[in-house]
């Protein structure tokens, strides 16, 4: 198959890596793949493993824009010159220019929903789903057929997958490697989270939760990998409460899941999440997992077993699970071997990629 992707941009995030993996999971598995977007960060990983790009001026959050109409002029001379099987769209802005491309060129539409949508009158009107929805979870797919109307057959759930051969046992020079890099003092325990510094993370709370956890243990060290337009409150907060020398802000060089191996603890203090791939890649590298029970993150977390859920927005209960972890080994190593052994099982980059790619051979039979 010739299959096109179009997605916003290329920075990290989750809807690169998820689509890094998918692409060259499908490249692997035989399938001509190209990706059009606005570039980014991130861009050499795909050309890195043959994955061709073409630039398009996409970076807008708005659905009708400029933007989207030069984009739609290059994308169609391409097409024009590169006929392909499979569209298949990642944004909701990108989702807009896909439907009016798959719709003049004929070729069948696939999105994924890698979240939720405010169900704004428009996004029901004109919802530009295509004809094969992927929900990244459980409350993805619910969200798509309460909120936005979506009808059920068309709906596909395929959970995230991550690469097991990127994640490795590290050395310990490694790890003193990479706490040197970021500025960990020795004999600190490690709590961090990897994410976008942004409301919806609900970082302000975990960094509200450490004065508690310091009381317990004054070796703590709170990480936030990342970056975003939160971050002078977040360190505003960290100063008020004046725990500013024991947080730690750094913004990764390499690939955020390089990073992981430093801590003890991941957290995940969301609001708000479709899945949280940062979660499965700390279970990958046998991190254990604290997070907000919302979202998709029950579909992979079970309670004291795979991870520790915990109401959002409640910086008390995020502290008790931590000095829980850090108290408790049985349970420290229970839930980090319970987590690993689920991922191996449930949640492979492999299982993703087959599972997408009959997606498309579905869809490609259907419209014979």
């Amino acid at each position: 198959m010739k299959i096109l992707h179009i997605t916003t941009h290329l920075n990290r995030g989750g809807i690169t890596s998820y689509l890094a993996s998918l692409a060259i999971g499908l490249k692997k598995r035989g399938h001509s793949v190209t990706v059009a977007s606005s570039g980014g960060d991130s861009q050499e990983l795909f050309l890195k493993n043959n994955i061709g790009h073409l630039s398009i001026p996409i970076r807008t959050k708005k659905e009708i824009s400029p933007s989207v109409l030069f984009s739609y002029f290059i994308l169609s001379k391409f097409l024009k010159d590169n006929p392909v099987d499979i569209i298949h769209a990642h944004t909701r802005v990108t989702q807009v220019l896909a439907w009016s491309l798959a719709g003049r060129f004929k070729i069948p539409l696939v999105t994924t929903c890698h979240g939720f949508f405010k169900p704004r009158w428009h996004r029901k009107k004109f919802a530009c789903w295509g004809n094969k929805v992927i929900a990244i979870s459980r409350p993805v797919k619910e969200h798509l057929i309460r909120d936005l109307k979506v009808s059920e057959e068309n709906i596909s759930l395929i959970h995230n997958g991550v690469d097991l051969a990127k994640f490795r046992e590290h050395t310990l020079e490694e790890i003193n490697y990479f706490k040197k890099e970021i500025g960990i003092p020795d004999g600190s325990f490690v709590v961090g989270t990897a994410a976008r510094f942004s409301t919806v993370k609900g970082l302000e709370y975990f960094i509200k939760a450490l004065p508690a956890v310091l009381k317990e243990n004054k070796q703590v060290i709170f990480l936030l990998l990342g970056y975003g337009e939160e971050e002078y409150r977040l360190r505003q907060i960290a100063k008020d409460l004046q725990v500013d020398n024991r947080v730690i802000f750094f913004r990764p060089t390499k690939d955020t899941y390089e990073y992981l191996c430093v801590l003890d603890v991941f957290v995940m203090p969301s609001i708000q999440e479709g899945l949280g791939l940062s979660i499965l890649e700390a279970q990958a590298q046998r991190i254990p997992v604290i997070a907000s029970d919302v979202g998709g993150i029950p579909d992979i977390i079970d309670n004291s077993l795979t991870g520790i859920l915990v109401e959002p927005k409640d910086e008390s209960a995020l502290s008790n699970a931590i000095i829980e972890l850090i108290k408790d080994n049985n349970l420290y190593s229970n839930i980090k071997n319970n987590a690993y052994d689920r991922i191996v099982k449930d949640f492979t980059v492999e299982q993703m990629v087959a599972k997408t790619e009959a997606v498309y051979k579905e869809l490609l039979c259907r419209l014979e």
